[in-house]
């Protein structure tokens, strides 16, 4: 080999020989990133239906704890807003069957209508995968079953009402009837009193004209009489209003005592109370006073 042909060699050992050490300190970080992309090409990939079912467990378990120690209307609430974080539809499907519990009242009611209607909402157009296809139609059936217990409870909220208003024009009744009867009882007993006072004078007139009539003597009798007949008038208007009072007034007091006594039964019955659970409305009676 000829001495121009060396150099260049030469040159391009001495080039090769500088660059080596760039190359060895760049290989540290291309492992580190060839690593990584190992790493993550080997790591399973999480499934986002099985992700949301183990968040709904856990999250069924944290509201069966908040229900016992801070109620159920709590613990609705606290549903309301994990549903609407999470836009999962069992979750509200949860949530309406938590506000089910919570005793009668129309917001409650419509809470329970609103996550059901989200429910079926969400499991049609999901923004994010969280049930599957499989459970599409238990979210519309739960839905449909919420919906349902909802207007029944609706109409037994309704005729509860009707019925508590029935049981309190009953007691206003009775009331009525019972004040009307003690004023006929007043008006009886002022009979009774007019009767004594006309058996009164008739006594008294008997009583001063004994001894003038078995003495024979020429005395005027009219004022006596007079005295006789005013008795008498006085016993016979006193009978009659102690008749008519008396015969009045009992059945009244009768009636009212019966329809007050009635009505306080029928509206202490009326304490409607919503049980757990779907589907299910109890009206337990408690006929203490009120």
């Amino acid at each position: 080999m000829s001495v121009t042909h060396r150099r260049p060699v030469c040159t391009l050992v001495c080039a090769a020989l500088s660059l080596a050490p760039l190359q060895a300190s760049a290989t540290p970080k291309s492992r580190r990133a060839a690593e990584s992309r190992s790493q993550a090409r080997a790591a399973p990939e999480v499934d986002p239906l099985a992700q949301a079912a183990a968040e709904r467990e856990a999250l069924a378990s944290r509201a069966a704890e908040v229900e016992a120690i801070q109620g159920v209307e709590t613990c609705a609430r606290w549903l309301s807003g994990q549903a609407w974080d999470t836009q999962d539809p069992r979750i509200h499907i949860m949530a309406a069957r938590t506000w089910l519990k919570v005793q009668t009242s129309r917001a409650s009611l419509d809470r329970v209508e609103f996550h059901a209607r989200e429910a079926v909402a969400l499991a049609d157009v999901p923004p994010v995968p969280r049930i599957g296809a499989g459970e599409v139609a238990l979210v519309h059936a739960d839905a449909e079953g919420l919906q349902q217990s909802v207007a029944e409870r609706r109409a037994e909220i309704r005729r509860a009402r009707a019925d508590r208003r029935a049981a309190d024009r009953q007691i206003r009744r009775g009331r009525r009837e019972l004040i009307a009867g003690g004023a006929m009882m007043v008006v009886g007993a002022l009979g009774a009193g007019l009767a004594l006072g006309g058996a009164s004078y008739r006594r008294r007139f008997d009583e001063t004209i004994a001894p003038v009539l078995a003495a024979d003597l020429p005395v005027d009798l009219s004022p006596l009489r007079a005295l006789d007949v005013e008795g008498s008038r006085l016993l016979a208007v006193g009978a009659v209003l102690a008749a008519v009072g008396v015969a009045a007034g009992v059945p009244l007091l009768v009636l009212g005592a019966r329809d007050l006594r009635l009505g306080k039964q029928r509206r202490g019955s009326l304490s409607l109370q919503l049980q757990p659970g779907l589907g299910s409305l109890g009206v337990v009676g408690r006929f203490g006073r009120r």
